[in-house]
């Protein structure tokens, strides 16, 4: 066992006081100073394409959405094998989404897009058709991912439960330098409630050899929850 040793320390020092010739010491400092920051940016591209992936997107969803996924009862004993490792032990993954808006980009040319997204809940009252303006989604809306995972024997467990109102990703992936380049408008609008919750119990390894040795932890357990969530990439020649 490494024991981890915590230290604190406290330092006092005196420092003697100089002995001076007078009973009244003045000091007067003045100081007067002037900066000046000039800063000027010129940017001057010209490229040549190969290609364009133009896209315009308008999404909207409301409403409630609701995700629920369960494992239970994973009995993974094998009784009377010899030398039982962590390779022979079973992989148990639970996976909760709940999406209101979802949109994914992918181009290896040059690319443009607009797009909108808005989510929230459903005023009957208005009669209004499902234009996303804020008259449609003036009730909030809701988004719940419920994950759970309990009682495993010998196993590994990987739970998760992701909740997300709006979502857009937008990937180039390029090898030409003519095209490592992305323009976008992105307007994303959410009003409602996001929830995610991630549950693992009860889970029991019986006399398996080697869980040191694993890449991955034994049992992981994650919720995500977010509102808006907006991403980039953009990878090749720069």
């Amino acid at each position: 066992m490494k024991l981890h040793h915590f230290a604190a320390s406290a330092i006092a020092i005196m420092a003697a006081a100089p002995a001076f010739a007078f009973d009244t010491i003045n000091w007067n400092w003045d100081a007067d100073v002037q900066s000046t920051v000039t800063t000027d940016a010129v940017s001057s591209i010209a490229v040549a394409p190969t290609g364009l992936e133009q896209v315009e997107s308008e999404q909207t969803s409301l409403g409630a959405m609701t995700a629920l996924s369960t494992s239970t009862g994973i009995d993974n004993a094998l009784t009377g094998l010899v030398g039982f490792t962590s390779d022979d032990m079973v992989a148990v993954e639970t996976q909760a989404s709940a999406l209101g808006n979802s949109a994914s980009l992918d181009s290896d040319v040059s690319m443009s897009f607009d797009a909108g997204q808005a989510f929230g809940g459903a005023d009957l009252t208005l009669g209004t058709g499902l234009t996303g303006t804020l008259a449609d989604i003036s009730l909030p809306g809701a988004i719940l991912a419920t994950a759970t995972t309990t009682g495993v024997l010998n196993g590994t467990v990987d739970n998760s439960a992701t909740g997300v109102a709006n979502n857009l990703t937008a990937n180039l992936t390029t090898t030409s330098d003519q095209d490592a380049f992305l323009m976008g408008n992105n307007v994303q609008n959410a009003i409602g409630t996001v929830g995610s919750t991630s549950t693992v119990d009860a889970v029991i390894f019986a006399d398996v050899a080697g869980l040191g040795t694993l890449s991955a932890p034994a049992i992981s357990s994650t919720s995500t929850a977010v509102g808006n969530n907006l991403g980039v990439t953009i990878d090749g020649i720069n």
